[in-house]
């Protein structure tokens, strides 16, 4: 069986759209995080592995408090931390990608992800909100995309 070198990696396109996201303007960090506080990727001039971490567990955070309000019952669709030094946008990113999840150490079965945009106070919080919907359609479009390419055809072939 030979492996097809121009397919690109799950890996790398998360890692590319953060990347992307991160270099908006006034964004200083770009985290996909498990719901459980795991750091799964991230992006940004001020996003090391320490703070990466710090980060993935206070979206996780923000995110089941809000979840808890209504018991569940509802979606959480964004978040918004405002300080007076930075602002943190949150949403849902749904399922990561399952080489993401295994090379953090998660069970791609069990995991859902969280998307975190750490920010100045300059932001245009509409522009990042609008960058971070697109990057969440464009990472689901680009990955089930991926995940058909050298796939076995169904049918006769006709």
């Amino acid at each position: 069986m030979t492996t097809d070198s121009t397919a690109v990696q799950p890996e790398v396109v998360v890692d590319e759209l953060l990347n992307d996201l991160a270099q908006l303007p006034d964004v200083t960090g770009v985290l996909l995080g498990s719901q459980d506080g795991l750091r799964l990727a991230h992006a940004g001039p001020s996003m090391d592995g320490k703070m990466a971490d710090r980060l993935a567990a206070v979206i996780n955070g923000a995110y089941s408090l809000a979840h808890g309000v209504d018991d569940g019952k509802g979606r959480v669709e964004q978040i918004l931390i405002r300080k007076t030094s930075f602002l943190l946008f949150i949403m849902s990113a749904g399922s990561p990608p399952a080489v993401v999840a295994r090379n953090a150490g998660r069970d791609p079965d069990k995991v859902e992800s969280v998307l975190g945009v750490l920010t100045n106070t300059r932001a245009d919080e509409g522009a990042i909100g609008f960058a971070m919907v697109n990057l969440i359609k464009r990472m689901g479009e680009l990955l089930a995309t991926q995940a058909r390419v050298g796939g076995t055809p169904s049918g006769d072939g006709q």
